[in-house]
């Protein structure tokens, strides 16, 4: 892809922040309601009244967001307060925030019905100061004009480059995240994908069962294929079970829930399927450097399964079009996913997997293959980890001895990966971290970003153990078996997301330099109003 997904996803994920908590809201509006009550001693009782009703017509739009609603009335109860000290009709303060109002209430429904649930909160409260109902009825007519334009404004963006509306796009996104009602994005996501046939390479090892599929676990939380891993591991609970991140990126995320049980499906009667199939000898484990990646190769004599790492650089999903050459060549590769990116792949690096792919080593000779498992949790929560297992196998052929460690994060630090990678160098050869790439916690509220597994001494400690424990399991493997199993007619999300990424980047470039229009401009307009009041007078 041209535009890097995770950093760019990562950047705009960034910009939302959490509210505070609703008690300090609750504490706040109580304080406020006091001196508004204490005020309109001073005034009228209209001007606590007015005040009271828009707070109810604030719960009543928001009764399933109190904590927004309290927000608003947090907000606006300021300059209503302070409007009162001046001359200064205090309902103008209703009118200020209208705009936030309706940029909040775009993540629940559609431009036109955010402005006039907006410009309704806004007004109602007038019928308190009945003789200034026309003037404050044009100040909310005009404000939310500007508001819709400046919304078409961005819409035309969108339009532009997806040829849909940009709220069309980042509405469903919002309220996937916000409301977690995945049903709109699910829906927009399937409604924009394409269809194809993926591929699913399996082997077995004895009992244990591994799958490297042809897809992304992506997008976020529980949309789309994000918890493929999981949903994969709970159908096939009686077998041990590991899925790998092979190459590919967004593009091969799945859009909804009602795929994913597609392809679950299908993987799960083609595990059950015994004479289909095909057996394999192992060869032994090789370790490489192909230019600025290490290779650690399981070989086997149909096939050969190689573990990916750039150190120096980082890594994160390998090209798609890799899959091409890995099908045509039983050659397939695990993205690691174990050091957090920091410079993008080149042409040369990606010539030099693809030689690698095609490169057929010829016969060599047999070796056995013994392999251990250990899995344990950690007790304490360790940041950037979906899950708390920890999943170790160690693979030795008489003369390498090498370690897995699995994790559930999406990609990892480099501190976290050298102290892992380093660990009971004593005990194997080596050691490596390995993650799917996994999307299931990140996105789950406006203020989880995305973040890789750092550095923790509590799961450094325990991938030690884990990996001591695996050697003393260690077993002779006397079956080995794979397959291949292509799915016909799945939806992936396919090129659309690089011009989504497209339509992200400059309408999110567009709308952070220009959000603040719509805001300002019931403060402008009340300036207006007073200097042509005053030019009236004069």
């Amino acid at each position: 892809m041209d535009m890097d997904t995770e950093n760019l996803t990562r950047k705009y994920y960034g910009y939302l922040k959490t509210l505070p908590n609703i008690k300090i809201f609750a504490t706040t509006f109580s304080a406020e309601s006091l001196f508004i009550l204490l005020r309109s001693f001073q005034l009228t009782f209209d001007y606590l009244f007015s005040f009271a009703l828009y707070s109810i017509l604030l719960t009543i739009i928001f009764r399933n967001k109190i904590k927004v609603a309290l927000f608003l009335m947090n907000l606006t109860a300021i300059p209503y307060l302070l409007l009162s000290l001046l001359p200064i009709a205090p309902f103008y303060a209703f009118g200020f925030f209208m705009p936030l109002m309706a940029y909040i209430l775009l993540s629940s429904y559609k431009e036109i019905p955010s402005i006039v649930l907006s410009g309704i909160t806004s007004y109602v409260p007038i019928i308190f100061y009945i003789k200034y109902s026309i003037i404050f009825l044009i100040y909310i007519i005009i404000v939310g004009l500007v508001f819709h334009f400046y919304i078409y404004t961005v819409n035309r963006k969108g339009v532009k480059i997806l040829g849909f509306k940009s709220t069309q796009v980042a509405v469903p996104f919002i309220t996937a995240i916000t409301e977690k009602n995945k049903v709109p994005l699910e829906n927009f996501l399937n409604l924009v994908s394409v269809k194809t046939n993926l591929s699913v390479f399996m082997y077995k090892l004895d009992d244990f069962l591994f799958m490297i599929p042809q897809i992304h676990f992506g997008v976020f939380d529980s949309v789309g294929s994000s918890r493929f891993v999981y949903d994969i591991e709970k159908t096939l609970r009686n077998s041990i079970v590991t899925v790998f991140h092979g190459p590919g990126s967004h593009e091969l995320d799945l859009p909804s829930s009602a795929e994913v049980n597609k392809v679950m499906e299908v993987i799960s009667k083609s595990t059950l399927e015994l004479s289909n199939w095909n057996k394999a000898t192992f060869y032994g484990i090789s370790i490489e450097k192909r230019s600025t990646f290490d290779i650690t190769s399981l070989e086997f004599d149909k096939f050969r399964v190689s573990f990916m790492e750039r150190p120096e650089f980082g890594i994160d999903d390998l090209p798609s079009s890799l899959w091409k050459y890995m099908l045509s060549s039983n050659n397939y590769l695990i993205d690691c996913h174990n050091s957090f990116l920091v410079k993008e792949y080149n042409n040369h690096e990606i010539n030099s997997l693809k030689e690698f792919i095609m490169d057929q080593r010829g016969i060599k000779i047999t070796r056995k293959l013994l392999v251990g498992y250990a899995e344990g949790k950690l007790a304490k929560t360790c940041e950037g980890l979906c899950d708390s297992r920890i999943r170790v196998f160690t693979f030795d052929d008489g003369v390498k001895r090498v370690s897995i460690v699995y994790i559930y994060a999406n990609n990892s630090t480099k501190e976290l990966n050298n102290a892992i990678s380093n660990a009971v160098r004593q005990i194997v050869d080596k050691v490596i971290l390995v993650t799917p790439d996994d999307h299931s916690c990140t996105g789950i509220s406006l203020g989880i970003t995305y973040s890789p597994a750092t550095f923790c001494e509590d799961l450094v400690n325990r991938a030690s153990e884990l990996i001591k424990k695996s050697t003393e399991n260690m077993k002779e493997i006397n079956s080995i078996q794979y397959k291949v199993v292509k799915i016909k007619g799945v939806k992936i999300l396919g090129k659309i997301i690089s011009i989504m990424l497209k339509a992200l980047e400059d309408v999110g470039n567009y709308t952070s330099k220009t959000f603040w229009i719509p805001l300002i401009a019931p403060y402008v307009l009340l300036v207006i109003i007073l200097l042509f009041q005053s030019l009236i007078k004069f």
